[in-house]
């Protein structure tokens, strides 16, 4: 039966150890499995539970989550579920549209089909520091034989003395000569010039300069390791520094039982013959004859050393120095990952880079249109779009229009609020393309700011996926994060080349202070925004429903952190766009 040792013991192996991050025990009564944060493409990081029988499978997953989350900023691989309203569904990797299984992914660069060159960089220093918890694995090593080396030493020398004591009581009871015992034998290995050893090795890998180069350095490391490890004189200091203490401990018991004996000098000869048997009834009921011979002992030590380098083709070279830490609970420092979290921040980064520098080149009216579709006036740039404001030529039609729909007030309420003294600053500012002179002309340069915006086309010649959860109004809000929150319902726009875009720097928001008077006030927030009139929008008839689960209760043990429930949190269907440039046409297909 699995136990949650044997699924605590792989996270570690791929360098989870169930602290401060996940993937964690997961644990509810008789139920065992792991709790996972799944980075999904259009859904966001989803929280989900998957429970196992077996520890093989336990071992698929871990590796596969493990090797998807390496993996995932450098290739175009992505995790998909099989239902993502469950809590336990199946993970399904894929590499563009195949589905990458385990052995695919140990493959994966052998493969041709699949040959695609990673980011040498970040190869590179993870090898190093692989590279570098090996050096301190042998530095660790040779600290432990040492220190074996010294205690058994101690113990030789406590053996040797309380031994010596012991025969002068016993030659005193048998009338014989005393005879002095000798050292005992204490095995040394030849690691007298360990931190020379150390700094060679620290300046050979100081000295590697490419990747092949530190995986040979890695691989001779390990291979030394072993030797190290099962050496005939550090083994055998093992099973004398577990040995000798029960020895000492005999030879004290019969140390006092000589004593006793030889307080009794005139009964001597009469007790001599049970002295002797107590002595030896030491001897029988001693410690020392339930432990194997040291023969066994160094054999059974090798057999397990070695299976635990065997396991060497199954471990990712990435994990080798965590999972050797790890495996016999080193205190050896262990340094994060080094993953490239860099990339997609990039790729945003590039984004921003080609709509900002496209924005810097709009005039000033432009610029100032944007400003107005970004701020609180949207609502009212809405409802002017809504009505097709911008294709009517009688401004009192449009007057009546919002009169009779009742929305009149809210263009009362923004004039009056933009017209304050206190937002002067502000409108000069950010709104030069509106006219406060009256509420008729602040109407009118509302609809012009409209054909405005219909005549810029900020446009990429690529295609990105971004958010947003409503279609409907005139100015569509675009986010480039999953913006999924506690909304029913929202949708993923998939946009083609081309599609026009709108940017804003800063947004204006209205404040109400504690006097009741209406502010305007500044925000630095970079507003991306698409113009509906300027776009198709193809939505796909499938839709998904994706639940989101969070913690309910973790358990804080000394090791490790323990979830032991898990709740449903909100529910979101998502509907997919397909977005394209009205003007150039295309298709969705």
């Amino acid at each position: 039966m699995l136990k949650a040792e044997q699924i605590l013991k792989i996270l570690k192996k791929y360098g989870f150890y169930s602290l401060n991050r996940a993937p964690y025990l997961y644990q509810n009564g008789n139920e065992l499995g792991v709790y996972f944060l799944l980075p999904t493409k259009h859904y966001g990081t989803l929280e989900r539970i998957l429970y196992f029988q077996e520890a093989s499978i336990v071992e698929e997953e871990i590796y596969k989550y493990w090797w998807y989350t390496t993996n995932k900023d450098k290739l175009p691989v992505s995790l998909e579920l099989d239902n993502f309203e469950t809590i336990n569904p199946k993970i399904i990797y894929k590499y563009k549209d195949t589905i990458l299984t385990r052995e695919l992914m140990q493959h994966f660069y052998e493969n041709k089909d699949f040959l695609i060159t990673p980011n040498e960089v970040i190869k590179k220093n993870q090898l190093l520091r692989t590279a570098q918890l090996m050096i301190q694995i042998v530095k660790e090593k040779f600290k432990l034989q040492t220190e074996t080396y010294f205690k058994v030493l101690e113990k030789a020398e406590e053996l040797r003395n309380v031994t010596n004591e012991y025969h002068k009581r016993l030659n005193v009871l048998k009338n014989e000569k005393v005879q002095i015992l000798e050292n005992c034998e204490v095995l040394m290995a030849d690691q007298d010039e360990s931190e020379a050893l150390v700094d060679t090795l620290q300046q050979e890998l100081n000295g590697l300069d490419t990747t092949p180069k530190i995986r040979e350095f890695i691989n001779t490391l390990f291979a030394y390791l072993l030797q190290l490890e099962i050496s005939d004189a550090h083994l055998q200091n093992m099973y004398l520094l577990n040995r000798y203490p029960y020895e000492i401990a005999d030879i004290k018991k019969k140390i006092v039982v000589l004593d006793e004996a030889l307080k009794n000098k005139k009964k001597l000869f009469k007790i001599k013959a049970d002295v002797l048997l107590n002595l030896e009834k030491i001897d029988t009921s001693s410690e020392c004859n339930k432990m194997i011979s040291i023969e066994s002992y160094m054999e059974k030590e090798k057999s397990q050393i070695i299976q635990k380098y065997q396991n060497r083709h199954t471990i990712d070279e990435n994990v080798l120095g965590d999972y050797l830490i790890n495996f016999e609970n080193l205190t050896i420092e262990i340094p994060p990952m080094i993953q490239n979290t860099m990339i997609e921040e990039f790729a945003r980064e590039d984004f921003y880079k080609d709509i900002r520098d496209s924005y810097a080149k709009l005039s000033n009216k432009e610029k100032s249109a944007c400003f107005v579709a970004s701020s609180y006036l949207k609502d009212c740039l809405n409802i002017l779009i809504l009505k097709n404001a911008q294709y009517d030529v009688n401004l009192n039609d449009v007057i009546s229009k919002l009169i009779l729909s009742n929305q009149i007030d809210l263009f009362n309420d923004a004039f009056v609020t933009l017209d304050h003294y206190f937002n002067t600053k502000i409108r000069v500012k950010y709104f030069s393309i509106l006219n406060t002179n009256s509420f008729e002309l602040f109407l009118e340069s509302l609809i012009e700011v409209i054909r405005i915006l219909e005549k810029i086309n900020i446009g990429l010649d690529k295609s990105f996926s971004g958010y947003y959860n409503s279609k409907e109004k005139g100015i569509i809000p675009l986010h480039l994060k999953n913006i999924y929150n506690t909304n029913k319902f929202a949708y993923v726009a998939n946009l083609l080349p081309k599609v026009p875009l709108y940017y804003s720097p800063t947004s204006i928001v209205k404040v109400v202070d504690v006097l009741e008077n209406t502010e305007l006030v500044e925000r630095k927030n970079e507003t991306i925004f698409l113009l509906k009139n300027k776009i198709n929008i193809k939505t796909q008839p499938e839709k998904v429903m994706v639940v989101k689960y969070e913690i309910e209760n973790v358990i804080k043990r000394k090791d490790y952190n323990l979830v032991s429930k898990i709740q449903e949190k909100n529910r979101c269907i998502y509907y997919e766009d397909v977005i394209y440039n009205k003007e150039i046409g295309g298709s969705y297909e």
